[in-house]
């Protein structure tokens, strides 16, 4: 019997709530009453009954795809040593990772093909983000695979940027007995334990997974610190050979994430006649900055064999989270060394629904074979969000960002001029339909869908004491189409060619303007090659990726906004 221990720093402990403490330890539980088996130390990496590729939704490899896709393995992951989403997608042809620089490590912000993105899935589904701060971030401990899925998507999943997106696939459980105990240190003061444990449930139908995690360790810049811990349990229920049940459940609590304050171009990145910039270089303030970020997402995947062609899978995740971050920003400083600074905090909280239901047949016609695939989803998320901000010069000290005193900042002392109350609740339902057929040594994919967005923003404002209030009611509907083809030789090489749409949401200004959504469309051909024992892929791409009515300001009316594109 091999024992499975999660271990965290004593001085942690209390910084636990109840539900982190009483997850960890249903969690070490569950995997105390495994089978009694031989432990098997190889890295697990099989994906699970209920995996889908990101790019179709079908169980067709991703080289069966006329898109570009980049797959990043368990194995890579390992080999990197990464411990955020950002440092897995880092040697990603086409993104453009760490956009506030290496110190900043509380989001997994990244831009793919020119376009920025903060909205990632998990398992398929989107991880909800309600674009102020809090953007629930998954640990690489609970990845088994990264997918990258480059150009338009929205024809699956959505509103989303036309650049692409990133798809973090969960580890599952498995009925083969692994176990794996991690303990790592460095010069950053780490200190990290893992686990990660899997097997059958004695002579049951039943198997899982645990995946738990405990880090502590001084952040790159001044005195920061981060710190985290993450539990993730998951249930395999074999009901009988056509219905398979997984139950999932992630908790991650952040007490501490770094630093998000920028530093000036000049000195860092760019000549400053007053000096260098060092590495760990901080222009916030100690006493100023926190971030404490805690979520739990609880889901279900039912997956069931209709008939020997048509099958169905459903998913639906529920996600809580909540965050308080302090956090300072600078102003253009006059002589290039002395900064102006402004305080702030914001106050954030998410409730979210994400349901995704796949009906897919595997049919024959004549000489071709159809992976046909009809869907629908819904998402929906209620999020308050209160703002302070001292916003009037003087009120917080000026920093010299060449000899930084990062201790002045009085917090009982800070009047904060502006304060914001937002509650804002988002809806999405699509349709969707697609068929991906294979011909001969052809691979034809077409599919389409529709999309009504709904987003409402109640607004409570004081500023220096006087109160207003807005509304906002968005509404936007949409239909995008993807087409591709592609020929595979036996030789490995597979040219193809494609076209693919996208949509996302554009917010009104402060004038009551409602405005299109902005719509992205790509041509892509490419040239993708695999080794005919499959361990070696190459993707070489040529696209137009055009991005129409972007919403812009208005250069003769500040609380205005225009499209333009």
């Amino acid at each position: 019997m091999m024992h499975t221990v999660f271990s965290c720093p004593r001085q942690a402990i209390g910084r636990l709530s109840p539900l982190t403490l009483a997850v960890i330890s249903s969690v070490v539980t569950m995997s105390a009453y495994s089978a009694p088996q031989q432990a098997n130390m190889e890295t697990i990496q099989v994906l699970g009954d209920t995996y889908r590729n990101t790019a179709t939704k079908t169980v067709l490899a991703p080289e069966e795809t006329p898109q570009a896709v980049t797959v990043i393995n368990r194995e890579t992951l390992d080999q990197r040593q990464v411990s955020s989403l950002s440092e897995a997608v880092r040697y990603t042809p086409g993104v453009n990772t760490e956009l506030r620089g290496g110190a900043v490590t509380r989001l997994d912000l990244f831009n793919i093909r020119g376009f920025i993105n903060y909205q990632n899935f998990f398992d398929g589904l989107a991880v909800p983000y309600n674009t102020w701060n809090l953007q629930p971030q998954i640990d690489p401990i609970a990845i088994e695979q990264v997918e990258v899925f480059k150009g338009p998507t929205s024809v699956l999943y959505g509103n989303i940027p036309p650049g692409g997106m990133v798809n973090m696939i969960a580890k599952s459980p498995q009925r083969d007995a692994a176990h794996r105990v991690t303990v790592s240190t460095d010069t950053d003061a780490l200190r990290e334990v893992s686990v990660d444990s899997t097997g059958a449930i004695s002579d049951t139908p039943l198997a899982y997974r645990m995946v738990a995690l405990a880090r502590k360790k001084d952040g790159q810049a001044g005195d920061s610190e981060e710190e985290r811990y993450v539990v993730a349990p998951s249930l395999d229920w074999r009901i009988s050979p056509d219905t398979l049940v997984n139950f999932n459940l992630y908790y991650q609590a952040d007490p501490a994430a770094g630093i998000y304050t920028s530093l000036p171009a000049k000195g860092s990145v760019l000549h400053s006649d007053q000096g260098r910039l060092s590495s760990d270089s901080f222009s916030g303030d100690n006493n100023w900055n926190t971030y404490d970020r805690e979520f739990l997402m609880l889901g279900y995947k039912v997956q069931h064999q209709l008939s020997s062609n048509w099958s169905l899978l459903h998913t639906a995740r529920y996600t809580d989270a909540d965050l308080l971050q302090k956090n300072m920003y600078h102003q253009k400083s006059s002589d290039g060394r002395h900064y102006p600074r402004n305080a702030y905090l914001t106050d954030e909280t998410i409730e979210s629904w994400v349901v995704d239901t796949q009906l897919s047949g595997d049919l024959r016609w004549g000489a071709a074979d159809h992976y046909t695939l009809l869907g629908v989803d819904y998402q929906n998320m209620s999020s308050d969000v209160g703002y302070d901000d001292t916003i009037v010069a003087g009120l917080v000290p000026d920093i010299d960002i060449f000899d930084p005193n990062n201790h002045q900042v009085d917090p009982s002392s800070l009047n904060f001029i502006y304060q914001d109350q937002h509650d804002i609740e988002v809806t999405q339902t699509g349709i969707y339909a697609q068929d991906q057929i294979l011909w001969n040594q052809w691979v034809w994919l077409a599919g389409a869908r529709y999309d009504e967005y709904e987003l409402k923003d109640d607004q409570q404002t004081l500023y220096a004491g006087s109160p207003s209030s807005s509304e906002k009611n968005i509404r936007h509907y949409n239909l995008a189409f993807r087409a591709g083809a592609m020929y595979q030789f036996d030789n490995g090489l597979s040219p193809y060619l494609s076209y693919s749409e996208s949509f996302e949401p554009t917010d009104m200004d402060n004038r009551g303007n409602v405005f299109d959504p902005s719509k992205g469309e790509q041509w892509e051909a490419g040239l993708k090659y695999l080794t005919l024992d499959g361990t070696t892929g190459l993707n070489l791409a040529l696209f137009e990726l055009t991005k129409q009515d972007a919403l812009v300001n208005d250069p003769n009316d500040s609380y205005a906004k225009i499209q333009t594109g």
